[in-house]
């Protein structure tokens, strides 16, 4: 959850406390600007690859998923979104399936 920002602010703060005062405003708005956006991203591009998600999807299973488990959310709730979209899928193809067998099994029946 907290990510990169718990190595690049204390590293910050040190530089500021000695006297450093651009090198430390300098880490901390690289930090925020460059380093948190790119860890967001990327984190997001291998989800969609590993697991073949949309990153929308990933995110509100997070979002739903901490306050449900925890830290364990972070896991559990986009694994879960992702299985219930799959169930919906699923479920979708076995009832266009049975819609195209009634329907040839229908016009088979007529024409004997």
């Amino acid at each position: 959850m907290i990510g990169a920002g718990v190595i690049f602010v204390p590293a910050a703060v040190i530089e500021l406390i000695h006297g450093n005062n651009i090198a430390g405003w300098g880490l901390l708005i690289w930090g925020v600007v460059v380093i948190t956006n790119i860890d967001n991203v990327i984190r997001l591009m291998i989800a969609k690859r590993i697991s073949n998600t949309h990153p929308v999807i990933t995110l509100i299973g997070v979002i739903a998923g901490i306050p449900m488990f925890g830290i364990l959310g972070l896991v559990f709730g986009p694994l879960l979104f992702s299985y219930f979209i799959l169930t919906i899928k699923i479920f979708e193809t076995n009832m266009l399936a049975s819609k195209r067998l009634e329907k040839i099994q229908a016009s088979t029946s007529k024409t004997n």
